[in-house]
């Protein structure tokens, strides 16, 4: 990843995956991420596969963890984002990097709105990626320090 070296980034279930696939037309979409700290990533990803999230489902458990979670501050805010999009033999990859992955969220969730408050948009429900009008969105979170990275295939 790109500022994290060879660490390992690992998959989660962004709603990307999903929609990427059938907006390019590919067998396969995966979205990768990975904190500055590597034990912080390795523990998210190891929680998330054992399903200890699903208990957000619960209320009162729901805030246990999460008074639990918010007591432990490993690493720093930075953070890495690879999505991955393969067909055959061809592969485009993309990362984004920078600090306070909920800022960069609310960044994009900005933007958008901005360009569907402007009125630029076609009617009806899309997801990001099937609107070519907010295909700059990478490249204006530069502004913010949020970097991106075409990585090679």
């Amino acid at each position: 990843m790109p500022g994290y070296g060879r660490r390992i980034a690992h998959p989660l279930d962004f709603s990307d995956q999903h929609s990427l696939r059938r907006t390019l037309g590919v067998p396969a979409v995966t979205t990768r991420m990975c904190l500055d700290s590597a034990f912080s990533t390795t523990l998210s990803a190891s929680l998330r596969r054992l399903a200890v999230f699903r208990v957000n489902r619960r209320p009162a458990l729901r805030r246990l963890i999460t008074a639990a979670l918010s007591r432990v501050h490993i690493g720093g805010d930075g953070f890495a984002v690879r999505v991955d999009a393969v067909n055959s033999d061809r592969h485009a990859a993309l990362a984004l990097t920078g600090n306070g992955q909920s800022r960069a969220t609310a960044l994009v969730a900005a933007h958008v709105t901005r360009t569907v408050l402007a009125g630029t948009l076609p009617t009806g429900i899309h997801h990001i990626d099937q609107l070519p009008a907010l295909a700059g969105i990478p490249e204006q979170l530069a502004a913010h320090g949020i970097l991106p990275h075409i990585m090679p295939g």
